[in-house]
């Protein structure tokens, strides 16, 4: 079985998730973002960066957003088989030329992650006295495909973010995910491939033939803002694309960006054009007052 093999599988090492970095408000709390860097990367140290970015007005969204405490969690260290060396990373990405190398790699890390984001979420909540529209879940590259498999696996609405901002990002197992949400998963196994099982026990947003809508296990679906540039070295645009469609398919409200001319190859936020567009998208959909 497939999912044996997935299990253990002797090419990647797990170990305990790093350490979670918090900046707390500059004046009373009334909002939370949980932000999930990239792999390379720490929750410090994607904080520190994150947090130096400006609007056009010169000032940064922690500025902007007082009232907001900025949780940066970690990932674990794993093995890269493409790299051949231990880095923090989310999950194994064995390539991103060809994102369905490898997938096998994937699924624990996922799993695992999207896991210990979700736990980070639910205490983050209870600390805005359980209202989860207080709270945004975001990330940039691999801790942005883990920000939307996390939120697509949450089955309790009580516990799903306010909105999600991701940047520069994917949708790992997209073509099963998008199968799912056509309906072409179920009962008939003649047709299924080696990780829909893994997708379907997973996804908790779900549709089926025939309906004009999404048939899901609870009623709300936060707003999703994704940006990417056109530019970007690392992560294809076309894989944005593809994952802003995806989104969409499944019936979650999404605003979808692109920019040119970003640092880091194109791999990073536009600074400042995307900084005011998620700070727009945040007053447009009430995250903010």
């Amino acid at each position: 079985m497939a999912s044996a093999e997935i299990a253990t599988n002797p090419e990647t090492k797990y170990r305990p998730f790093g350490p979670v970095h918090i900046v707390e408000p500059k004046s009373a709390h009334t909002h939370t973002a949980v932000m999930l860097h990239g792999r390379g990367s720490t929750g410090q140290e994607f904080a520190e960066e994150f947090l130096e970015c400006t609007l056009s007005d010169g000032l940064s969204l922690s500025e902007k957003l007082p009232g907001c405490r900025w949780v940066f969690p970690s990932s674990q260290e794993l093995w890269s088989t493409m790299f051949q060396e231990d880095m923090p990373a989310w999950f194994e990405a064995h390539s991103l030329t060809d994102i369905v190398a490898r997938q096998d790699l994937q699924v624990r890390g996922i799993r695992d992650s999207v896991d210990h984001v979700t736990v980070i979420v639910s205490e983050e909540i209870r600390l805005l006295d359980g209202d989860p529209q207080k709270l945004l879940l975001g990330g940039i590259s691999q801790g942005g495909a883990v920000a939307l498999w996390t939120l697509l696996c949450q089955q309790d609405s009580a516990m799903r973010p306010g909105a999600v901002v991701v940047a520069s990002t994917w949708l790992p197992f997209a073509t099963n995910i998008e199968k799912l949400f056509a309906g072409q998963s179920g009962p008939d196994k003649s047709q299924e491939t080696e990780f829909d099982g893994f997708v379907e026990q997973m996804i908790a947003i779900k549709t089926f033939p025939g309906t004009t809508g999404v048939v899901e296990v609870s009623h709300r679906l936060p707003p999703v803002f994704i940006g990417h540039s056109v530019d970007d070295a690392y992560v294809d645009v076309e894989l944005g694309r593809q994952a802003a469609r995806i989104l969409a398919q499944a019936g979650l409200p999404s605003e979808w960006k692109e920019y040119a001319g970003a640092e880091e190859e194109g791999h990073w936020f536009k600074i400042p054009d995307e900084m005011d567009d998620i700070h727009g998208f945040l007053g447009r959909i009430g995250w903010i007052g």
